[in-house]
């Protein structure tokens, strides 16, 4: 394919690109924020054990965030195929394998999504009718009790299909916000910034160390992503994205015009746009200094 083809396919559909992009970002934060609206903050219970008598109370309301998690992640898949292909134009070296995980890794985390909410449901159920015998604790509910029950109710609830579904989705996603922003990069198609917030959203979409900002990074980083895609971006997309070559993203110092793209000097400093030379400016002449008038001293001759 030529670059011309390559042009007019992603201006043909970059757009749905950037609606799936936004749309993603958006049922992401609307499935993590309707997930937390059910979380009450009961006393004498521990974390837990509120969060699955949280759930048994709006069951309906898990499943419908978990949902739009599952559909947000869905989303995924054509702003990985839209990105994916241009940076496989610019760079034929990118391995093509990358486009099974950009298929599969969604998926099977969608599908892990809804499995594990239906799970939960069934867990929070049993945990708040203290219907559970398992473990040595159950059917506490309050205090350290409550929280080693639950705690054991979740170890004995596991699906061995769920949790293999889970894990490799997860981590094949993760992999994909990883690996296409640093390509992206390599072939001009995102700066620097967008590559290495892609890189810490896939990074702490598995680690997890803090609730709510796996989410809030990625669906910042989709936004840019489609606003990226329309071209709608600040200063300007890098020159790669009109030509259909590998070339790099300008730097913060060439938007401003102070370095030139292909090095040299600085376009608006001591070199005119023209290529002449400046006119030297003209010596200031040394302003006269008033003399001081002699001492009576010096007036008088030495006889």
């Amino acid at each position: 394919m030529s670059d011309q083809e390559q042009l007019e396919w992603e201006a043909r559909f970059g757009r749905l690109a950037a609606v799936a992009a936004f749309a993603a970002g958006f049922l992401l934060l609307a499935g993590t924020f309707l997930l937390q609206s059910i979380i009450d903050d009961r006393k004498r219970v521990e974390p837990l054990p509120d969060f699955l008598l949280s759930i048994d109370s709006s069951p309906g309301t898990m499943i419908a965030s978990q949902v739009l998690l599952a559909v947000s992640a869905l989303f995924l898949i054509p702003v990985f195929i839209y990105l994916f292909r241009a940076i496989l134009h610019r760079l034929p070296t990118l391995p093509r394998w990358f486009v099974y995980l950009i298929l599969i890794g969604p998926v099977f985390y969608a599908i892990s999504l809804v499995f594990g909410a239906i799970d939960r449901v069934d867990v929070a159920h049993q945990f708040a009718d203290r219907s559970s015998q398992v473990g040595n604790h159950c059917p506490a509910i309050l205090g350290n009790a409550g929280d080693d029950c639950a705690h054991d109710l979740v170890a004995d609830d596991v699906n061995p299909i769920a949790i293999g579904l889970s894990l490799a989705g997860s981590v094949a996603t993760a992999f994909l916000f990883v690996m296409l922003p640093l390509r992206a990069r390599r072939a001009g198609l995102m700066s620097q910034f967008m590559s290495i917030l892609g890189v810490i959203a896939g990074a702490l979409m598995v680690l997890r160390l803090m609730p709510l900002v796996p989410e809030i990074t990625q669906a910042f980083w989709l936004g840019a992503v489609g606003a990226l895609f329309l071209g709608n971006w600040p200063g300007g997309r890098g020159p790669a994205w009109a030509t259909g070559q590998p070339d790099p993203w300008p730097t913060s110092a060439q938007r401003r015009g102070l370095v030139r793209a292909g090095g040299g000097a600085p376009e608006n400093g001591n070199a005119p746009e023209n290529g002449n030379a400046p006119e030297p400016a003209a010596t200031a002449e040394p302003e006269p200094t008033p003399q001081r008038p002699s001492s009576r001293k010096r007036r008088r001759k030495k006889g």
